[in-house]
Parts: structure tokens; C-alpha cells; sequence
């Protein structure tokens, strides 16, 4: 029985992939003069950003430069960005049914403050989990287990919803279910060869998949 539902944030509930990669795609050509294609920097999706620097080698002496830059670059592109039609009324349809939801994101919280807030969901969400939460982000299964622990869940009763090879990953080493957002997913393929416990076509078939517990609910209500 699923008894909390977690999302991921970015090509889950917003539909911000594509101006991240646009983003560091930039920010990485200006720093090293190296034009490369945005399909380079799918793996920065869903890791904090010290982890992305580290990985694309940007220099120690100009790291903070550069995620300053990115992340200039990122600021001036949110005004433009959108949730994935369907995914507020689903939200809203959990939270009105007492399902408890928790956020998991790779952002750290400097990062959700402008590029999360502007939509006005936090309050949906029982539980919001950044990078700075847990031990360790994403793949490993750090964050989740702290959101299970604060939504007062075990792992097996919470199911997580995101878009990406790194999400389904923590998924498995914490033991929770994983459905996978498709609407929102850069490497589809490489996820469902991965075997989700469900892939979800649009944010409404996360409703059909939880009739069970959400009946429960309305049944134990007064």
C-alpha cells in the first residue's frame, strides 16, 4: 500500500531540462572556449552543482565564477519555464485526499528560493528535502530515506516520482518504489531499461495508480 508519494522537481513537476542545458552549455563554452552539444551535459541533470563543476573540470580558482554565471544564466531563463500541464492539479488532488508528499531535489536551498518558490506549491509538500539535507544527494539513497523517515513512512510505503537514471538509482538502493515521469525524461530509454515499477504517460495516471490509497483515505475520514 503506498501511504506517501516523493517527487523529484526538475523534469517531474517542472518542465526546467531544457534551460539547464542551455544554461551550463553556455556557461562551460564561455569558461573553456568549448563548443560542445547540450547532449554532453544530460549527466549534470540531477546533481548538485559542486558535483557538476567537479565533473566538467572547471579549475578550483574558477569554479565559484563559473556557478555564478550559471546560474545568472538559469535566473535570466525562469521566467519562461512552466509546470508540466496536469502535474498542479494532481498535486493539489493528493494533498485535498491526505496523501502526505515530500519533495526530493538535488538543489540546494539557494537554489530552490528562485527557481522552485515562483509556482507557490511548497505548501502542497509536507516534507522538502535539498542537497544540504542529507549525507549524500542523489543516486545514492540518502535523501530518500531521510523523506521517508520525516514523512513517517517506511520505504516500501512511499513511492518516488522522477524523470532520470539518477532518481530510479537512489529509488533502488532505498528500497522505494519508482514510477518514472516520462513526460519530463531526457533518457527515457536508458531509465525503463532500468525496469520502473511504473511508467506513468501523464501526471493523471499517478491518480490511477494510488485509487487504492486514496480511497483508504477518504474511507478513514470523518
Amino acid at each position: 500500500m503506498i501511504e506517501a508519494v516523493i517527487f523529484d522537481i526538475d523534469g517531474t513537476i517542472t518542465d526546467t531540462n531544457p534551460l539547464f542545458l542551455e544554461a551550463i552549455r553556455r556557461a562551460y563554452r564561455e569558461f573553456t572556449g568549448d563548443d560542445k552539444p547540450q547532449e554532453c551535459f544530460i549527466f549534470t541533470l540531477g546533481i548538485p552543482s559542486p558535483e557538476t563543476v567537479r565533473k566538467l573540470g572547471i579549475p578550483e580558482e574558477k569554479a565559484q565564477a563559473f556557478v555564478a554565471r550559471w546560474q545568472e544564466l538559469i535566473k535570466l531563463g525562469m521566467p519562461k519555464v512552466h509546470l508540466f500541464p496536469g502535474i498542479q492539479e494532481v498535486l493539489e488532488a493528493l494533498y485535498e485526499a491526505g496523501i502526505p508528499m515530500a519533495i526530493v531535489t538535488a538543489k540546494v536551498r539557494s537554489e530552490m528560493s528562485y527557481q522552485f518558490d515562483r509556482f507557490g506549491l511548497h505548501h502542497l509538500f509536507k516534507v522538502i528535502i535539498c542537497a544540504e539535507d542529507a549525507p549524500r544527494p542523489k543516486p545514492y539513497p540518502d535523501p530518500l530515506l531521510v523523506a521517508c523517515e520525516k514523512l513517517g513512512v517506511s520505504p516500501k510505503e512511499a513511492l518516488f516520482v522522477g524523470d532520470s537514471v539518477y532518481d530510479i538509482t537512489a529509488a533502488r538502493l532505498a528500497g522505494v518504489p519508482f514510477a518514472l515521469a516520462s513526460w519530463g525524461a531526457l533518457e527515457k530509454d536508458r531509465v525503463l531499461a532500468m525496469r520502473p515499477d511504473f511508467v506513468l504517460s501523464s501526471p493523471q495516471d499517478l491518480l490511477k495508480i494510488l485509487r487504492t490509497s486514496l480511497e483508504k483515505v477518504t474511507q478513514v475520514s470523518p
